[in-house]
């Protein structure tokens, strides 16, 4: 688990990732939240940047298949005795997740590899702090250091996003919306818009592996839609499940393309 969300980012920040963010709302208002990472191609790139298997498929040995979920609550409880043996700040993000899970299937010869961080809630308000969670599990990793001198000290670090950013999430009996909260200037946007320099070679090269990368968002409500702002979403048949994505490097010069207001059918 410990190098999981490293191996992530960093084969994130050399070839393409989808990411898919969902949010699947019960009739009480209770549901689950998943942030799942998409990273098939980029398990094909890195073997393929490493030589590929060129033996023939007579003699080839399976690759490895995984479809585990580890749950946070059950690993402080089992582990309790080493988890009091860590620094306190690492004890604290534990307690932080206590109520998160993370799941990972990984099949290496039908090219999947899918990585999810995700919580059960009871009401959107247990949403307020979901980024702050997911920074908390990804700091739990021991190469988290490493990672984060990678963003703030690396040409790659402007296409892995920031943290100035947070999510607001609303639910009514009329419908939902997704609210994007970014702490910049007005200058410091014009600094976004000019993030990738397209006549720099080395951008020019991670622009072409993100280009075909997305942020999705996907909603499902216990009712029917009547209307979405984002133009260009999908309404699923039975007008309960919302679709829509952008570009990872539009998503990353402006993270508020993505938020979005649902109403919902009148009952």
């Amino acid at each position: 688990m410990k190098n999981i969300i490293f191996l992530l980012a960093l084969a994130c920040v050399f070839t393409s990732c989808n990411v898919t963010e969902s949010i699947v709302f019960n009739s009480d208002n209770s549901g689950e939240y998943l942030v799942k990472y998409q990273m098939g191609d980029a398990m094909q790139a890195f073997n393929d940047a490493m030589g590929g298997d060129n033996s023939n498929d007579e003699n080839k040995e399976k690759g490895e298949v995984m479809d585990t979920t580890m749950v946070f609550a059950d690993i402080m409880a089992t582990y309790k005795d080493s988890i009091a043996s860590l620094p306190e700040k690492k004890q604290l993000a534990m307690e932080a997740v206590r109520n998160m899970f993370m799941n990972m299937k990984l099949d290496e010869d039908a090219g999947i590899m899918d990585i999810g961080i995700g919580m059960k809630f009871e009401s959107i308000e247990d949403l307020k702090n979901i980024q702050d969670k997911i920074k908390k599990v990804q700091s739990l990793n021991q190469q988290g250091d490493q990672l984060e001198a990678m963003k703030s000290g690396s040409p790659l670090g402007k296409f892995m996003g920031t943290d100035d950013s947070t999510v607001r999430y609303d639910l009514t009996t009329d419908g939902f919306s997704r609210t994007t909260m970014v702490s910049v200037t007005e200058e410091s946007e014009e600094v976004m818009e000019e993030l990738f320099d397209e006549t720099d070679e080395g951008d020019k090269e991670f622009i072409k592996y993100f280009e075909e990368s997305y942020y999705n968002v996907k909603l499902t409500f216990p009712k029917a839609v009547k209307s979405v702002s984002f133009e260009g979403a999908e309404i699923s048949a039975d007008r309960k499940t919302v679709s829509y994505r952008a570009n990872w490097l539009d998503f990353i010069k402006n993270p508020k393309l993505l938020d979005v207001n649902v109403e919902f059918v009148d009952e």
